[in-house]
């Protein structure tokens, strides 16, 4: 078969288009204007050790699976006895499910038996342009399942609930997780980002 001029011109243009979309995927939640939306499973790295010993890297996979606001996730936070007070004035609380998975690398200096717990803090609600981190709420009770204080061995992965809070008004707030790291060695410190509308 004999291709024209305008066949190869063609295929150039998809390549470059796949190559695009290549691209953009592998940016999707390394900035507040590229966050991910529920359901992409965003791969990150963190850093864990100290300054003292060489840093150990390990592999995350993160998805934004579920968000509930408003009446609906007040109602669910009721029910569960997560808290028995409303959010403060002006505010609304976000339930948030998370897939989170913990996964080792190769190679390693000790840290490899050391599981990764889940901090208070870990995740925040952040305004639409990623600057205003909004205060996270206490409450009874961790959502069941929760993500928050759970730990997990390398190679694990699991499911499970947290609680934020957002203004009423705030109509695309986002989700940030805080990655560790040791010293900036390998420079993968930055915020992972999700959309929570």
């Amino acid at each position: 078969m004999i291709r024209t001029t305008g066949d190869a011109k063609r295929v150039g243009i998809k390549m470059a288009e796949e190559r695009g979309k290549e691209k953009r995927d592998a940016t999707l939640g390394s900035q507040p204007d590229h966050a991910a939306p529920v359901g992409v499973t965003v791969k990150a790295k963190i850093e864990r050790g100290d300054r003292y010993s060489a840093p150990e890297i390990y592999n995350l996979d993160i998805t934004l699976l579920e968000v509930v606001r408003g009446k609906e996730g007040w109602e669910r936070i009721k029910e569960q006895g997560v808290s028995d007070e409303l959010p403060k004035a002006g505010y609304e609380y976000v339930l948030i499910r998370i897939g989170f998975g913990y996964f080792s690398k190769a190679r390693g200096f000790g840290h490899a038996h050391d599981a990764y717990r889940v901090r208070n803090g870990s995740f925040s609600a952040v305004s639409a342009d990623g600057k205003t981190e909004y205060e996270i709420p206490s409450v009874l009770r961790q959502p069941q399942p929760q993500l928050v204080g759970m730990s997990f061995s390398a190679g694990e992965s699991r499911e499970g609930w947290i609680v934020l809070q957002v203004p009423e008004t705030e109509k695309e707030p986002l989700l940030s997780f805080r990655r560790e790291y040791a010293e900036n060695v390998y420079g993968v410190w930055g915020s992972v980002w999700f959309q929570l509308s």
